[in-house]
């Protein structure tokens, strides 16, 4: 297993840096995995000599030369059998015999677990994924964060973490006591029986559509001073009632509070429908209302004040001084500096003559009228999880467009005084659509509910078309695993960081480097060990009847948990995507180029070979949660 073998190369490379006379700390990265298939370079690869010349004013080959005799003298990790020196390079070579027993016999005795870690100290990790605001429908870009998320949180726990999963929905704010308003106003319970989220959507819309043509009119200026003052009058009443209506929700009116609770329930309902029919499960629905109602918001108010790192801007509004130097690594418990003095930030206010002005950013924790923010409840939510779940990570997966915000929260945290939790901003890209960004508030969007029944649609027609030994009572069943492969599969193998200009049809065709094409390969590899009496034991094998084709698969089966490390350290799940679809397409050449079943020489170890791929696909495919099928 090369895993194995790289961290017994990276501890014996630190012995033979040791006993060759140098003074020079290894990392686990210093040992890199190169193609099978360069015979110069070997399997796994150093270039730390150069780093190490450097620093004593000596040549690289002759470091090289030096570390490697070292490690010759020291012993080779079992599988690794040769150890040379190329242009300063230190390259270990792989005995391929001992490649294969090592790797299958792993997978094998490992099954399900093969690839993950167990660990004695784990991270206790809580993740906000999904998030979506309520009374709105999920949209194509609360699927990314979804699907992204859920294939991440999966690798972190077979990783060995404990991860928590919280749905930290946006149910609270002014936009609620707007909705609370419309609702009063212009609400009709017969359609929000039938719908409740299209009707509630439809509010939203037509609220935030009406403040804006109202304040272009304002704007407009070429009016008589009676529209002006009507226009002005009307504006004020919707506003100033919607905040009215929020104002009566935070002190807990009935009359609030029970509407509220309706269309909170009303949404949980609808997304819980989505999210059981893309296999995605949570362990927490808190939402920003628990920290607002239970009182964690009031905790943190008063911590911030208390602690005197919070202070009072002239309109009464409570604010967290944040200045350019406090920025850097905020996120890193270790590395993380920040300035706590409020008394650079009143000097700064005075020199600029407002809060606005001044050389330092003001994270808000509660605005003029009294009520409170994001910030604010984002704050509680780390003293929650500091307290209640002694959380090592607080990972927050949001689109790109937060990025400041959390550099901003992360330092506020830090200042107030939460120095041991890391905080992770995992962010991916924007989504836009062809014909410009979306907007809820205008209307431009593409529901999760559009994208899954067209993805449906067009697994359905592939499946009835080129199915083979499908009953008819299965298709569906069938092309719902197809579908739900195609946007699983093309959400976490984009680049995270790049935005989306989201295609529908694109993002549901079959064609090409997709999640059905991996989910083929499995198929594949089912069909010949179902046409099999049995799998030999990996034992009773013999690997030198191997060629070169079984060499570079069993390879390619040795790099999976590699490839598990990766994501981990990234906070990607990308690198299982594209791992999955290139270990497909190994296989698929496998089988082109050799025979199984009927072959002279090999036919049983073909047989291992492709048991431990199709137990490979499916521990991969399960942390992207992808189904597997029998038949395609």
């Amino acid at each position: 297993m090369l895993s194995a073998t790289r961290r017994g190369l990276v501890e014996g490379l630190r012995v033979a840096v040791s006993e060759a006379g140098y003074d020079y700390d290894i990392a686990d990265t210093d040992v890199e995995l190169e193609a099978f298939d360069d015979e110069e370079k070997g399997e796994f690869s150093a270039a730390v000599s150069f780093a190490i010349a450097a620093d004593v004013g000596a040549n690289p080959m002759a470091v090289a030369d030096d570390i490697a005799a070292a490690h010759r003298d020291h012993g080779l990790p079992e599988g690794v059998s040769e150890v040379s020196v190329a242009n300063g390079h230190i390259n270990y070579h792989l005995d391929p015999a001992a490649m294969a027993r090592l790797t299958l016999g792993t997978i094998d005795s490992e099954g399900d677990a093969y690839g993950s870690r167990e660990r004695d100290d784990p991270d206790t990790i809580v993740a906000d994924v999904s998030s979506p605001n309520i009374a709105k429908p999920l949209h194509v870009g609360h699927l990314r964060n979804t699907i992204l998320s859920d294939a991440l949180m999966n690798v972190l726990e077979e990783r060995g973490h404990d991860v928590t999963r919280d749905n930290h929905l946006g149910d609270w704010g002014t936009q609620f006591g707007n909705l609370l308003h419309e609702y009063v106003e212009f609400g009709d319970e017969d359609a929000f029986e039938d719908d409740p989220i299209a009707h509630l959507l439809e509010l939203y819309q037509q609220f935030e559509q009406r403040d804006g043509l109202l304040e272009e009119v304002e704007d407009f200026g070429a009016l008589t001073d009676d529209f002006e003052e009507a226009v002005e009058n009307e504006r004020t009443h919707h506003t100033e009632a919607g905040k009215e209506w929020f104002a009566r929700l935070e002190r807990g009116e009935d009359v609030a509070v029970d509407r509220w609770e309706r269309f909170r329930e009303a949404s949980i309902e609808r997304f819980e429908d989505i999210y059981a029919e893309l296999g995605v499960d949570f362990d927490l629905w808190l939402g920003e209302s628990f920290y607002a109602r239970e009182g964690w918001n009031d905790v943190v108010i008063e911590k911030a004040l208390d602690e005197d790192v919070a202070m009072r801007g002239p309109d009464e509004s409570v604010f967290i001084p944040i200045y350019p130097d406090d920025y850097e690594d905020a996120g890193d418990p270790e590395a993380a500096s920040v300035d706590t003095s409020l008394d650079r930030a009143r000097a700064m206010v005075d020199d600029a003559g407002s809060v606005e002005d001044a050389d330092f950013d003001a994270f808000y924790i509660v605005k003029s009228d009294g009520s409170t923010v994001y910030g604010t409840r984002d704050l509680a939510t780390i003293d929650y999880r500091v307290r209640e779940f002694d959380a090592d990570q607080s990972v927050y997966v949001v689109a790109s467009e937060q990025n400041r915000y959390f550099q901003q929260l992360f330092v506020a945290a830090r200042k107030m005084g939460y120095t041991d939790v890391r905080l992770e901003h995992i962010d991916y890209g924007m989504i836009s659509l062809p014909e410009g960004s979306m907007s809820t508030r205008g209307g431009q969007i593409v529901t999760v509910r559009e994208v899954l029944d067209a993805a449906d649609e067009r697994a359905r027609e592939i499946v009835r078309a080129k199915g083979r030994n499908v009953e008819d009572d299965e298709v569906d069943a069938i092309a719902r695993k197809i579908a739900l492969a195609t946007v699983k599969y093309g959400m976490v193998a984009a680049n995270r960081s790049k935005d989306i200009t989201f295609d529908i049809d694109e993002a549901v065709s079959l064609d090409g480097d997709t999640g059905p094409y991996v989910q083929y390969a499995t198929t594949r590899a089912y069909s010949i060990l179902d046409s099999a009496e049995a799998v030999p034991d990996v034992g009773d094998i013999d690997p030198s009847a191997f060629n070169d084709t079984d060499y570079d698969l069993i390879y390619h089966l040795g790099r999976y948990p590699l490839v598990l490390d990766r994501c981990e350290t990234r906070y990607d799940a990308a690198p299982l995507a594209h791992y999955l679809l290139e270990l497909a397409h190994v296989f698929n050449s496998f089988y082109h180029k050799n025979r199984v079943l009927d072959a002279e020489s090999a036919a049983e170890e073909r047989l291992v070979l492709t048991a431990t791929t199709a137990q490979v696909f499916e521990n991969g495919l399960d942390l992207l949660g992808i189904d597997t099928l029998a038949e395609m």
